[in-house]
């Protein structure tokens, strides 16, 4: 279930990355504490950065943790997933700086795009984002039909 006290994260923030690497995260975004959280961040096979908050992170450890020393596939994937990972708190600022590995997957040089999915967000480079956001509406059709089909 979604702490909304954590934040929700929704809408879309273009911003650049300071000179030291660093990526300011929206004010509306942050809580109190988070110089203290633990966030994760994990290349999205989309292109991008995925992030998640503390409470998907405790999530994420409840469910890494069930999984068998015997399941083979599992802990691969896990390892695969986690090993690319970088964990981070914001700083006072509300600045993140997470690895340079993660910035080359999602190709983010300078200008970051932060998108706002309610529970996490993603960090993505301007062009794959728009390619990406352009790409679905060519794939996937009306967004009205595909909310309609999704129960909103």
């Amino acid at each position: 279930m979604i702490d909304f006290n954590q934040g929700l994260y929704a809408g879309e923030f273009r911003h650049n990355l300071d000179s030291k690497r660093r990526l300011t995260v929206p004010s509306k975004w942050r809580s109190d504490g988070d110089e203290q959280q633990t966030y994760l961040a994990f290349p999205d096979p989309a292109g991008c950065v995925t992030v998640y908050p503390p409470e998907m992170v405790a999530e994420l450890k409840e469910k890494i943790s069930k999984i068998s020393i015997g399941d083979k596939k599992g802990r691969r994937a896990i390892t695969r997933l986690l090993g690319s990972a970088d964990s981070f708190s914001f700083d006072k600022s509300g600045r993140i700086n997470i690895n340079d590995r993660l910035f080359q997957h999602a190709d983010i040089s300078k200008e970051v795009v932060l998108v706002g999915t309610v529970n996490f967000f993603q960090l993505w480079s301007p062009d794959r984002y728009d390619a990406y956001v352009a790409d679905a509406d060519e794939e996937d059709g009306d967004l009205g039909d595909i909310l309609a089909d999704l129960g909103f």
